[in-house]
Formats: structure tokens, C-alpha cells, sequence
């Protein structure tokens, strides 16, 4: 493993930095050691936009909030979720290096070390491989598996989360040409999808839980969520 590396950094889009969950996941991810930057997302108010949404499927927008939080429906906190993960994708490409863009809710539930290790796992094999991502949230029954990449990396197919995610500036250039191509919609769908059209692959960690989502009031969905690992 290489200790203090200098070549990774995390973009953590926070939106109220002072509420519990989001003070947690702060000092949980602070303890990784890497250079540590936090974009301050305010909670969209306005009503969604509806010219950019993905497919042009306004039907699927239902409000600022969600009337009933078991609503299937795109609201205004699903705009902002998808402006903040844009803003730190972008932001990331300052330098000339990886980064983890994680949400304002990610926790490690492993030993610091341990998930530095598989930081420099994912940078080898990204640094050997044309791959564009390395997800670090746990997949779910939903997810095809496929292809073993490395010791502990795998071929999926799709996420359910996204909060946490190892991206590389040296694809500065295809995130720039497909970031807007799509239109906005959910983080964790959004990143399915450009990763699905455009024939590009998503390795992930199969069968290690690295991270989880803080217990909370949920903006997107208008209730207390419990912790969540998938």
C-alpha cells in the first residue's frame, strides 16, 4: 500500500453540514487521510426543471417533494443530488490525479487501511485498463456480475447507490463530451445509464462492504431513512 499518497483527493458534496449525518460521514471519511475537499450543495427548492430531464420524460417528475415518500418519482432533491455529483465531477478534473466523489452521507465501515489498500487496488487496475470507475458502495441482488477484473474487483453491470466512486482525470476529456449528453435524473441512475450507452464498464467490489449511507432525514425522499450498505 502507499501511505499519505498524493495522487487521490475527495469531493464530498455536502448540503447542510451541520445536521448530524452529515458531521459523521465528514469525520468517517476524514480518517481515510487523503486530501479532503467538501462542495456545499444547498437543498433545490425550485421546482425541477423539466427541459433538461432525462429521455424528456416529464412524466416522471412529480414535484418539489414527494407527497408519499414510497412514491416512484424524480423531485427537486433529485435535481440537486444530480447537480452536486456534475459539480464534483467537474471540480475533480482541477488537478492531475484520482478522486472520491462521495455524498453528503457516506460512511467507511472498514479499517482505514484496509480501504486504502483497495483505493490502490482500483488505481492499479484503472492505471492497466481503459475502466473510467471503480464503484466503492456494496452491489445488491440486482446486479449482474460478471467478469473478475482483480483480487477483489468485478464487472457489474449497474448500482443502486452512489455514494462513493474513484474517478481519474485522465478521462477528464470523455466525462466532459457525455456529462451533459443525458439529462438529469437520479445520481445512481444517472451513472448507469452514461455508463451503459456508451459501452463503457463499471468495475465494482463484489463481495466486500466498504461503505454505507448514514441513518437520516432524506432530502430526495421526504423521510427518516435507516443506514443503508445496498
Amino acid at each position: 500500500m502507499i501511505m499519505n499518497r498524493k495522487d487521490v483527493k475527495i469531493i464530498q458534496v455536502l448540503s447542510e453540514p451541520d445536521i448530524e449525518r452529515e458531521v459523521l460521514s465528514k469525520e468517517s471519511v476524514s480518517k481515510l487521510g487523503y486530501r479532503y475537499i467538501t462542495i456545499i450543495n444547498p437543498r433545490y427548492t425550485e421546482y425541477p426543471p423539466t427541459h433538461n430531464v432525462i429521455d424528456g420524460r416529464v412524466d416522471w417528475i412529480v414535484g418539489v417533494t414527494k407527497p408519499d415518500p414510497e412514491e416512484y418519482g424524480l423531485t427537486s432533491g433529485h435535481y440537486g443530488a444530480w447537480q452536486g455529483h456534475m459539480s464534483a465531477i467537474m471540480a475533480s478534473f482541477v488537478d492531475d490525479d484520482y478522486t472520491l466523489i462521495m455524498e453528503c452521507d457516506c460512511l467507511i465501515t472498514v479499517d482505514p487501511d484496509f480501504f486504502r489498500s483497495r483505493v490502490d487496488e482500483a488505481i492499479e487496475f484503472m492505471e492497466k485498463s481503459n475502466y473510467k470507475i471503480v464503484r466503492f458502495e456494496a452491489p445488491n441482488n440486482q446486479v449482474v456480475i460478471t467478469d473478475k477484473l482483480s483480487d477483489n474487483l468485478y464487472l457489474g453491470d449497474r448500482m443502486t447507490l452512489g455514494h462513493c466512486y474513484l474517478i481519474s482525470s485522465r478521462d477528464k476529456k470523455w466525462w466532459i463530451e457525455n456529462i451533459e449528453k443525458l439529462g438529469w435524473t437520479t445520481p445512481d441512475y444517472y451513472l448507469n445509464e452514461l455508463f451503459y450507452r456508451n459501452n463503457e464498464g463499471m468495475a465494482m467490489f463484489k463481495d466486500l462492504i466498504l461503505t454505507k449511507q448514514a441513518s437520516g432525514y432524506s432530502i430526495i425522499d421526504n423521510t427518516f431513512k435507516p443506514e443503508r450498505t445496498f
